[in-house]
């Protein structure tokens, strides 16, 4: 089954730079043209209306290593996903910085009615493209607070389904066939893809697929996020804020992912393979029989 989007996927070039390398085999050893995926650094920075000095600031946020191209959304869903917005409506502009002298400096004004919790703003500079979590400043940071709910509706998700929502994950990272060396991550509703992003580092993908959603009010009670890899403890934090009830991922979860599963009742679904899945959580909202869900 091709999945049906609703969304374009990316061209196969961007995203991924041209590289001369050799190669050595058996007996043999050749220089050839490859292709590498493309890591450069984001720079956010936040325009927003002091309420002590009643007037609008300007504050470096944090530095993303990311695969550039989907930046708008990256942005909008890194905001979301760590709570400074609460809608897509709290962001006025994305501008590029007048001081920038490429595209990695991006200047985001906010709503003056936007109250930042700075004692909650945790993350460090520069960020990491393997995991957000190693920029956060205290282990407070770890812990999550949110008053989204997850729908708990019950055997809405065909077995058959999971295996074949991991199989068209891969039919749909370009950036991952060409190079090996891109994440990816996807939103399903209604057993339709909605969109797939592809990115250097795993967190910045579903950032991506969390902004996209956001920037077009395509949030679903019963949706689905598929990912390339292994699950952390920070991505079930993206799939709570995002109020996603369901990951299926290719990979492995770690424990602390199983632990915060279970807290926020999510379906965890890892091991997909051509015939099997595991489910570490949330074996409720799966359907073993076709002709339900």
């Amino acid at each position: 089954m091709k999945p049906n989007f609703v969304t374009n996927p990316p061209s196969k070039t961007e995203g991924l730079q041209k590289v001369n390398q050799r190669k050595y085999a058996e007996k043999s050893h050749n220089a050839i043209e490859d292709v590498a995926i493309i890591e450069e650094p984001l720079l956010i920075s936040l325009h927003f209306f002091d309420t002590g000095l009643l007037t609008y600031k300007t504050t470096e946020l944090t530095l993303i290593m990311r695969t550039p191209g989907d930046d708008d959304a990256l942005i909008t869903g890194f905001l979301f996903n760590e709570q400074i917005i609460t809608s897509v409506h709290d962001i006025l502009s994305i501008k590029f910085s007048d001081e920038a002298q490429n595209n990695n400096h991006r200047m985001i004004k906010l709503k003056s009615t936007v109250s930042i919790d700075w004692k909650k703003v945790t993350r460090s500079f520069p960020s990491q493209s393997s995991c957000g979590i190693c920029g956060k400043t205290s282990l407070n940071a770890l812990s999550l607070k949110t008053e989204h709910s997850i729908d708990n509706s019950e055997h809405w998700l065909k077995a058959d389904r999971i295996i074949q929502f991991a199989q068209d994950l891969k039919n749909h990272q370009p950036l991952f066939k060409e190079s090996g060396s891109a994440h990816g991550a996807g939103y399903i509703t209604d057993n339709k893809w909605i969109c797939v992003y592809e990115d250097v580092g795993r967190h910045n993908a579903v950032d991506k697929v969390v902004g996209h959603i956001l920037n077009n009010n395509l949030f679903s009670k019963k949706s689905i996020l598929v990912l390339s890899g292994r699950v952390s403890f920070e991505l079930i934090q993206k799939a709570v804020t995002a109020s996603i009830p369901v990951i299926i991922a290719i990979g492995a979860p770690s424990s602390l992912a199983i632990s915060a599963a279970i807290q926020f009742n999510i379906t965890l679904i890892g091991f997909t393979k051509k015939n099997q899945f595991n489910v570490y959580h949330g074996n409720h909202r799966i359907s073993d029989d076709n002709k339900t869900g």
